[in-house]
């Protein structure tokens, strides 16, 4: 996958932005693991900025977007060193019957294999350190 927008439950992503937004760099912030569903969700901010935003978000000044994903019947985890509040580089290839998921930088890496990958709706926030 090279896009954000490919991704199942991209929707409101796809309202928000008018082109492709391609996968890449992210500012994690959140891993969650739920041992008894076997799932992993990912919050994480992106570059890109909604170009094309719901009227209720004009009002708020922003400069940052968060979304995610959520990762059913995850394997093969793997991780090395949590990563620290640093920029990552995020890839999704097709896997055999699913996906590998990989988020690593010099320091730290994040692997794993899911059968079932959604995107999470996209938010936006001001800050004062956006990816």
């Amino acid at each position: 996958m090279n896009y954000w927008n490919e991704i199942h439950g991209s929707k409101l992503f796809n309202m928000v932005f008018s082109r492709n937004v391609p996968i890449g760099e992210i500012k994690l912030f959140t891993l969650n693991i739920d041992n008894n569903l076997s799932t992993l969700t990912l919050a994480f901010d992106i570059r890109e900025i909604p170009d094309t935003p719901p009227k209720k978000w004009e009002s708020t000044g922003y400069n940052a977007c968060r979304t995610g994903i959520t990762c059913s019947e995850v394997t093969s985890l793997t991780t090395s060193n949590l990563p620290p509040r640093e920029t990552l580089q995020l890839s999704i290839k097709n896997f055999e019957s699913g996906h590998l998921v990989c988020i690593a930088s010099e320091t730290s890496e994040i692997k794993f294999i899911t059968s079932s990958l959604r995107l999470r709706e996209p938010s936006v926030y001001l800050t004062v350190s956006p990816v």
